[in-house]
């Protein structure tokens, strides 16, 4: 029979000796990369926090290892479907297609706009925010993004209209 772990023993340190590795290993197979699987494994070392911190014990350590990683399982299938579901260019793709077109007017009419048309228009076009999104990030309106958006366009049109 395995031994209780209810004991106040087994702080985040001594779970992140015995599980970090497994965990780690977990993640970045599901993840691909070793950034994303680092901070998965820091967000279930977190909810591990949070779980004793409420005053629940875990029956076994067999009991106590499932559970990290249907967690840790979990936290990756989240970031994955975020990611799905927001798909971005970074900076450096932005940056690397620009030179190689040695087209960067649209990239130099986009940073000339005020920020509140161009934190909309990146997050919307790069970031690949719906407008509801936007408008909790900015704690807008959805109707306010909308006329960003509109008048963020025309501003941008009417820039590569002058350096075209």
């Amino acid at each position: 029979m395995e031994r209780r772990t209810d004991s106040p023993d087994q702080s985040v340190e001594a779970v992140f000796q015995e599980f970090g590795n497994m965990l780690y290993r977990v993640a970045f197979v599901m993840m691909k990369n070793a950034f994303d699987a680092e901070d998965v494994v820091q967000d279930t070392l977190i909810k591990y926090m949070e779980h004793r911190k409420r005053g629940s014990v875990f029956e076994t350590e067999g009991h106590r290892k499932a559970w990290l990683i249907r967690v840790d399982i979990n936290l990756c299938k989240n970031r994955l479907r975020f990611y799905k579901n927001h798909p971005k260019i970074g900076m450096e793709q932005l940056s690397r297609y620009y030179e190689e077109k040695e087209d960067t007017r649209l990239m130099d009419s986009l940073l000339l706009l005020p920020s509140r048309y161009r934190e909309v228009l990146l997050l919307h076009y790069v970031e690949g925010y719906q407008g509801k999104e936007i408008a909790q990030m900015l704690g807008i309106s959805e109707s306010a993004v909308r006329k960003r958006l509109e008048r963020g366009r025309g501003k941008l049109r009417d820039l590569l209209e002058e350096t075209g």
